[in-house]
């Protein structure tokens, strides 16, 4: 007993230890896939959709070759965006932490179990919980942990982890294969804990059940009975992720082959950062071997050969039985990305399960360590605990480093160029980062270095044409921005780059046109829905200033066409509401003037103003005195009046002036003999309100309410003339 409370406050002090190595990463930004999954993502801004989300794939991603099928993730990815009210990295982080630490401490538990089925007597606690410390710092792991959208790699190991952990922990269940379901959940987060079903056959086959034993016809028929449901059950769910990923998906390899061959090489690389990080990179400059000639291929080749022969015969003694489990989980962990050929040959967030299997071996090598020496003296155990605390802190000095590494796009790049200076895409990504930060001439240095040393690539030309058109080169910025649209014609940013940069530059309609093209390739993508909105606005202020203009002019008829368009982009474009109306209502032609259509804009104007803009009541009653309905419109000039007194506005009293002008200009110029009595009737009412109503008409046209920029609207799209500004004349 007391030595279980021991190993478990051995358990709390880890975690401590694992958060404070991870302290400084919870506020680094987003990264790379992190910007189409989460940044462009519209889906995951809406806990609605989470049902969604099993049923449709395209919401995982604003890029429709990356859409694969992974609602768990794109779950956690909502509920973390409604947790952060937004785009705060922290809350994505301590999502992805937790998953982190309990699959730490779900690993030392398996291990613990591992431990006990080959002897009773060794301290398995101890070593099952320097094993997780292992596993938990090590700096392999940092970029998983800080790369949010790798949360899928941490749920795929935490499935796979967790099914043996039931295994374990529940044994009169066995019978009903409720192991097999954390696994097969976890393949919804990501294929690879598809898995499961293999480990867990190495496992029985090396730990065969004790019962059976000396029975082989029965312990053969148990093993199959066994293993039916998990590759069963897992399979099927894995069919289910393949068949409801888009067709748009695409894996990425340019060539299978040469992808294939490489892999063995990459496995040695995975195995020597595990122990010695010193490498580590964002971005690997690795490029697939294209030849037999390349030495690195066969050093790769002898490497898997050696270590599954280790396996092996590591596996065949009970002695070392779990140490050959751990190797040959290394290396069946990587068969999924290794047989399935992807865009990029190496990234470390894809060992990330297999490095389980590397703790394991160091498990099962500590065990049969402590059994060789049987009962160590005093100064034996205080060395051996010496050198592991040394080994587990220079892991956390190096994690809690590395995690800097990753604090920002500048800073995560910067480590890229650093480490491979001949690395095209790390050069490109860090001029990126300039172009961003606004350095644009490095930018440029960065960029076309890039450009030499790859091939033509979309996303390239569409940064060196950012960083040309901010430093002057307007001709050759629009030439690079066609040659990516006609590289990737089906890539959204393509269109929306270039969008940004017509639209820049005054071409509203040719922005519009690619936004639209880039929203039929990706619906989901919230920058060029942005945009987009964008665009209209400004095609929508152009036409209501040039409505404006000709308005000031006397060309009623022109101003007319100019708002009537203006309103189709944008229906509830306030200022032009409002104008509008004052213009149908007030117009010195009586042909042009429209009494029912004045009053329909009016209220809508007036409506979306939420009732309190003196302008908005204004044009309101004029509308109303256009209908006839003059008791309306008294009473709204009234009420604008209070309203604009209330708000004590700098010009409240002209502004009270102006509004009895307005109401004289709309009586005198309705038909006399219908406005005959009309007149003397509302003249005498007025007076109780203290608005004089003089008989002659105000020779001078009215102005309609104008923004005070074209290009400046509010932020809720209504005027932000205040009344002292808009005069009724001049």
């Amino acid at each position: 007993m007391r030595e279980k409370s021991i190993a478990g406050l051995g358990g709390a002090l880890l975690l401590v230890v694992i958060l404070a190595v991870y302290a400084n990463h919870f506020h680094n930004g987003f990264h790379m896939d992190d910007g189409h999954t989460i940044v462009d993502n519209a889906s995951i801004r809406e806990l609605r959709n989470i049902p969604l989300f099993f049923r449709d794939a395209t919401t995982f991603s604003a890029l429709p070759s990356n859409q694969s099928y992974r609602p768990l993730v794109s779950t956690l990815l909502a509920i973390d965006y409604r947790l952060a009210h937004g785009l705060q990295p922290f809350w994505f982080h301590l999502s992805t932490f937790t998953l982190f630490l309990a699959l730490t401490l779900l690993l030392a538990f398996v291990i613990h179990h591992l431990l006990s089925l080959d002897a009773a007597s060794s301290p398995h606690r101890w070593i099952a919980l320097a094993a997780a410390a292992c596993y938990g710092l090590a700096p392999a792991n940092a970029d998983t942990i800080n790369y949010i959208i790798a949360s899928s790699e941490v749920i795929s190991a935490l499935g796979v982890i967790a099914s043996f952990a039931v295994y374990f922990a529940f044994p009169r269940c066995r019978r009903y294969s409720l192991y097999v379901l954390p696994a097969a959940i976890a393949i919804l987060a990501k294929p690879t804990a598809a898995i499961f079903p293999v480990l867990f056959a190495v496992f029985r086959l090396l730990f065969p059940d004790p019962a059976a034993a000396g029975r082989r016809p029965r312990a053969r028929a148990r093993f199959v009975a066994e293993m039916v449901p998990p590759f069963v059950i897992c399979g099927a769910v894995l069919w289910f992720v393949q068949h409801m990923t888009p067709r748009s998906w695409v894996a990425g390899a340019a060539n299978a082959h040469n992808y294939l061959v490489t892999q063995p090489y990459v496995a040695l690389l995975y195995f020597r950062t595990f122990f010695w990080p010193t490498g580590l990179n964002a971005d690997y400059n690795l490029n697939p071997f294209v030849t037999t000639g390349d030495a690195r291929l066969w050093i790769g080749f002898a490497f898997v050969v050696f270590l599954s022969a280790a396996a092996i015969v590591a596996a065949v003694c009970k002695k070392t039985r779990l140490i050959g489990f751990g190797l040959l989980w290394f290396l069946i962990a990587l068969l999924p990305t290794s047989l399935f050929p992807l865009a990029e040959a190496m990234n470390d967030h894809r060992a990330f399960p297999a490095y389980i299997g590397l703790v394991i071996a160091l498990a099962g090598a500590a065990e049969l360590l402590v059994v060789r020496l049987d009962r160590p003296r005093r100064w034996t155990k205080i060395v051996a605990a010496c050198g592991v605390a040394l080994f587990l802190c220079a892991n956390a000095c190096a994690t809690f480093q590395r995690n800097k590494v990753w604090k920002t796009e500048e800073t995560l790049w910067h480590d890229v160029v650093l480490k491979s200076p001949r690395n095209g895409r790390g050069l490109m990504t860090y001029g990126i980062t300039l172009v961003n930060n606004g350095n644009f001439a490095g930018a440029l240095d960065y960029l076309q270095r890039a450009q030499q040393l790859t091939p033509p690539y979309s996303v390239l030309l569409i940064n060196l044409a950012m960083a040309e058109n901010a430093t002057g080169q307007i001709a050759t910025a629009e030439q690079h921005f066609k040659d990516a649209l006609r590289l990737a014609p089906l890539s959204p940013d393509s269109y929306i780059y270039y969008a940004r940069y017509v639209l820049a530059h005054a071409r509203a309609d040719e922005a519009q046109a690619l936004l639209r093209r880039a929203l039929e390739l990706s619906p989901t993508d919230l920058t060029a829905r942005e945009l987009l909105q964008k665009a209209e606005t400004h095609d929508v202020e152009a036409h209501a200033t040039e409505g404006n203009a000709l308005l000031r002019q006397g060309r009623f008829g022109e101003a007319i066409t100019q708002y009537e368009t203006a309103l189709e982009i944008a229906p509830d474009f306030v200022s032009t509401l409002n104008n509008f109306a004052w213009l149908l209502s007030t117009c010195p032609d009586g042909s042009l003037r429209n009494g029912a259509k004045a009053l329909e804009l009016a209220e809508k104007a007036d409506r979306l103003a939420g009732g309190e803009s003196p302008i908005f009541l204004r044009t309101l009653a004029a509308a109303y005195a256009e209908n006839g309905r003059f008791n309306e419109a008294i009473e709204t000039a009234q009420r604008a009046s209070q309203i604009a007194i209330a708000q004590k506005t700098s010009s409240w009293q002209t502004s009270w002036i102006r509004m009895s002008n307005f109401i004289e200009t709309i009586f005198l110029c309705t038909d006399d003999i219908r406005l005959g009595r009309d007149r003397r009737r509302h003249r005498h009412s007025l007076g109780a309100g203290k608005i004089w109503l003089p008989t002659r008409l105000n020779p001078r046209s009215p102005r309609p309410c104008l923004p005070r920029s074209p290009r400046s609207p509010s932020k809720s799209g209504v005027c932000v003339c205040s009344p002292a500004t808009a005069k009724v004349s001049s």
